[in-house]
């Protein structure tokens, strides 16, 4: 496989994978209320990581990859975007285009794996998702995942990866009032 760089791949550190959903599963109040107690965690797990000078790498989607980014931006540190697209392609989402500016500027880099002008298409996402995976040291899943807390969508598929690589594979996610931490083995992948 052959990556292409966006700014500085920084290979000399820890790299923690900060993934999630994009957004509640449904529209329902309950739902877009966890999703935001998640990002929010998301944020401040990333800013925490950062401030111990680990680098956090999410795929600049929507959601809990926003937050991840954001958090670790917003305290200085250093964060790694992999994403469904060539880099001479239209960023997407489109509202990440300002995003994927900052993690470049701030000494960050985006890391795509398809041709330049490859457009962000279904299979690009689940291809992506296995690189994320590849790069990182840890994959950390933030997302409740309502009403079982098994990891589904697009998130799945990294956390796939991450244990078929071998990877230290963690799901933080809230139960009650607390959130908990899976790791391993107790996490629980949609088939």
């Amino acid at each position: 496989m052959i990556l292409h760089y966006r700014g500085k791949f920084p290979a000399d550190k820890e790299i923690i994978a900060i993934i999630g959903p994009r957004g509640p599963s449904n529209n329902c109040s309950a739902e877009i209320i966890q999703h935001q107690r998640d990002c929010a965690m998301a944020y401040e797990l990333a800013r925490q990581a950062a401030k111990k000078g680990i680098v956090i790498l999410s795929g600049l989607a929507s959601g809990i990859d926003t937050a991840a980014h954001l958090g670790c931006l917003d305290e200085g540190g250093l964060t790694v975007a992999v994403v469904p697209f060539g880099l001479s392609a239209p960023v997407y989402p489109p509202e990440s285009e300002k995003l994927a500016k900052d993690i470049i500027s701030y000494g960050g880099c985006l890391v795509s794996q398809f041709a330049p002008e490859q457009p962000a298409v279904k299979w690009t996402f689940v291809a992506r998702d296995k690189t994320q995976a590849m790069l990182s040291d840890k994959v950390l899943v933030v997302g409740t995942f309502p009403p079982n807390g098994v990891i589904t969508g697009g998130t799945k598929y990294c956390a796939r990866w991450a244990r078929k690589l071998g990877k230290p594979l963690y799901h933080y996610r809230q139960i009650g009032n607390s959130f908990v931490v899976l790791r391993d083995k107790e996490v629980l992948i949609q088939e």
